[in-house]
């Protein structure tokens, strides 16, 4: 079983640790969106024991979801391996905030500008870029937008296109190798603040004990998952085979269902 030592920033554990720094979760989204100097506050909507419950229940879900001053949400995940539903991913996100908006009492025209924001350990598009930014376009006119103010954002890791700053191509190595060595050899202030503060995460005995127990919960949820999906291949197999008049006893035999449960199907 990995430790919290073993940990990156592509591990959704450490990266939500690390973001509730209020002045890196600012940086980090400065660097993402090139808004140097424009975010002087956030406000966390999620509070601290809906956090801590996240890692002894059974949800493991650990995403980012603040608000700045000017009342624009950014929700923030890393997204460690290839995902074929992406964009509908991207789309359920985009979804549940304007839910929490709307919750609030206000009207559509007053839903908050917003940015859903994937840090992939992958190119979720193929391209090569580090970076790719959706909003919603005029497919006649590319110059008329629909003024949603949703956007999307796709960060890759493998990137190698020449298509962002050097600081977000720094920031985005560093999401795979979060070492105090690899920020020193950037020089990079950013960097080496999240470096620091990977350090004293990963020293915090009562951090390491909140990892472990998450740790065990996904595991319980990942064995689950096998077994329901195991289950259910093998609900699916049965009535295959009962419907080609395979022999009942061939059927238990290959199958592991009784044959009451066979009989149902």
């Amino acid at each position: 079983m990995r430790t919290i030592q073993d940990l990156n920033l592509c591990d959704d554990f450490l990266f939500h640790e690390v973001m509730k720094d209020e002045s890196l979760a600012i940086s980090l989204l400065e660097v993402v969106l090139d808004l140097k100097g424009k975010i002087k506050k956030l406000v966390y909507l999620e509070g601290e024991k809906t956090i801590k419950e996240s890692y002894s229940g059974k949800g493991v879900r650990l995403d980012v979801y603040v608000e700045d001053e000017s009342l624009v949400v950014y929700n923030v995940e890393i997204q460690q391996r290839p995902h074929k539903a992406i964009g509908k991913r991207s789309r359920e996100y985009q979804s549940s905030m304007d839910m929490r908006s709307l919750k609030k009492g206000r009207d559509y025209d007053k839903l908050n500008k917003q940015y859903v924001i994937f840090i992939c350990c992958f190119d979720p598009f193929g391209k090569a870029l580090h970076r790719y930014t959706f909003s919603n376009l005029c497919h006649e006119d590319h110059a008329l937008s629909l003024g949603d103010e949703a956007l999307k954002v796709f960060l890759n890791t493998k990137g190698t296109a020449d298509d962002v700053t050097p600081e977000l191509r720094e920031f985005l190595a560093f999401v795979e190798d979060s070492t105090m060595e690899r920020a020193k050899k950037t020089g990079n202030p950013f960097l080496l603040a999240l470096a620091e503060r990977i350090e004293q995460i990963k020293e915090d005995e009562e951090i390491g004990g909140f990892f472990m127990t998450f740790e065990q919960k996904l595991r319980e949820l990942q064995r689950e998952t096998r077994e329901e999906t195991q289950e259910e291949d093998a609900f699916n197999y049965a009535r295959k085979m009962k419907a080609k008049g395979y022999p009942l006893a061939d059927i238990q035999e290959l199958t592991g269902l009784s044959e009451e449960e066979i009989q149902a199907l």
